[in-house]
């Protein structure tokens, strides 16, 4: 498992099999507002293992997915109209407006966005949009999950996910490349099994660079054994997905 912040090499396994997917109506209605079709040629970047990307799957888009580490992109399934290759946010290697829409899923708190923003503008045709989005846990609707955070502030008493909380309205319009934001969300619960409960803490990097590996260790063995000890087979995750699109200033 790596412990250097932002490298997921040691822990694509477990975010492929671990981490939620996106609500269906949520990334209906963002495709609808960021005015793509068929045919369109769009970018997921920081694409990780596919998990946004399957939502995007079997609607027609040419989707070109960035993703940097080659442990996360070798997980991620093939699929029709889908080409993988690397690139972040500050670097894509996209042709100039070649590209309608641009998304990123879980990912741009790992950008610059001073470099990434202007990168952004210059791929999307003019009045391209582009759309950032989190899964963020409802900690306090679940018994587990608080048992859980209060764990991780026991042994990573210096962790902070960085991205929660963030006005990502004000962020999107900083260097002036983009304008216009809009804000949408949608509620989900996804039902986990113990393993993948577990799976979910393991596959997080923040957290396991903010305790250090045998800190990490010792709150992934303390989760499992409370699940065990309690006799939890299932955990109900409750998520709300929360989603911000922005304009390219033409």
């Amino acid at each position: 498992m790596s412990g250097r912040l932002g490298d997921f090499t040691g822990q694509a396994g477990a975010y492929a099999r671990s981490r939620p997917g996106y609500p269906r109506d949520l990334v209906d209605r963002l495709i609808a507002g960021a005015g793509v079709r068929r045919g369109d040629a769009i970018a997921e970047i920081g694409a990780g293992t596919g998990l946004f990307t399957e939502a995007l799957g079997g609607r027609g888009l040419v989707v070109t997915a960035l993703e940097p580490n080659d442990a996360m992109r070798a997980e991620a399934p093939e699929l029709p109209g889908v080409s993988w290759r690397p690139g972040t946010f500050e670097t894509t290697g996209l042709g100039d407006a070649s590209q309608r829409w641009a998304v990123a899923a879980q990912a741009f708190h790992w950008a610059d966005p001073a470099k990434a923003l202007p990168e952004l503008r210059r791929v999307l045709v003019p009045g391209g949009r582009f759309t950032v989005l989190w899964n963020d846990r409802l900690n306090e609707r679940s018994p587990v999950l608080m048992r859980t955070e209060e764990a991780i502030r026991r042994w990573a008493p210096g962790y902070d996910e960085a991205y929660r909380g963030l006005d990502w309205s004000e962020v999107l319009v900083t260097t002036g490349d983009f304008e216009a934001v809009t804000t949408d969300e949608a509620e989900h619960v996804v039902p986990m099994s113990r393993d993948r409960y577990v799976g979910l803490w393991r596959s997080h990097n923040r957290l396991s660079v903010a305790a250090g590996p045998e800190r990490y260790a010792g709150l992934l063995r303390e989760i499992e054994a409370y699940l065990e000890g309690e006799g939890i087979e299932r955990v109900d995750v409750p998520f709300v997905c929360r989603a911000w699109t922005a304009r390219a200033v033409r």
